[in-house]
């Protein structure tokens, strides 16, 4: 019982993740509009790439485990598909050969996993090997959102990059650390471990960017 409430207030939590994300995607067409070019260079790809294989690696997880976690799964099926079209934008603006690379391989492990539904449940070694993806995703969301935290430091503005994505990304760590609380340890720990992670250095990001917003309130008066 407790399982499924705490599911449940996971993923409606987790809807404010998809705000977010929406309310970014929305930014970084503001900004094109009034054709400030500068704005989505305060954006570091590698923060969100890797943000993306991190919402792909729980994906996986809520994929292979039985039974099959549909409070992980759909939520991070909607996470997939906007953090893309934040990679795509991203390409679109800058148009170098990395980020076309990224693009590439966000959308073909959508579609690979999303078809992976359909094996499943998958055996013990399809069940290590995701979790072993979640601690390698660990590790690139670690050094992504540090990469993150210094261009900001580097650049000294926010630019297009929303305070709503991160207070939100926040709130669904918290709520998926509750959740995950829930479920044995041996199953749950290396889910632990990376939402864990998010939170320290997510929380670390929206604190250098309120930072900033502070000082760019103070010159402007």
């Amino acid at each position: 019982m407790l399982y499924h409430v705490l599911g449940f207030v996971s993923a409606a939590l987790f809807l404010l993740t998809w705000l977010g994300l929406w309310s970014q995607i929305s930014a970084m067409a503001k900004s094109q509009v009034v054709l400030d070019d500068d704005a989505n260079h305060s954006l570091s790809l590698n923060q969100f790439g890797s943000s993306y294989f991190a919402f792909f690696s729980i994906f996986l997880f809520g994929i292979s485990v039985e039974p099959f976690n549909h409070y992980l799964v759909w939520t991070r099926f909607g996470a997939l598909i906007l953090t893309l079209i934040i990679i795509w934008k991203i390409w679109q603006h800058r148009r170098t050969n990395i980020s076309a690379v990224i693009t590439a391989v966000a959308l073909f492990a959508l579609i690979g996993g999303t078809l992976s539904i359909a094996f499943r449940p998958f055996p013990l070694v399809a069940q290590l090997g995701a979790n072993t993806l979640m601690l390698a995703v660990t590790v690139i969301l670690f050094q992504g959102s540090l990469h993150q935290w210094m261009v900001l430091r580097r650049r000294q503005k926010v630019g297009s990059l929303s305070f709503s994505l991160f207070r939100n990304i926040l709130i669904k760590d918290v709520s998926t650390l509750l959740f995950g609380l829930t479920m044995p340890l041996s199953q749950s720990w290396p889910l632990l471990i990376l939402n864990g992670t998010s939170v320290i250095m997510r929380g670390s990001i929206l604190l250098q960017m309120h930072k900033l917003k502070r000082r760019e309130l103070s010159i402007s008066e």
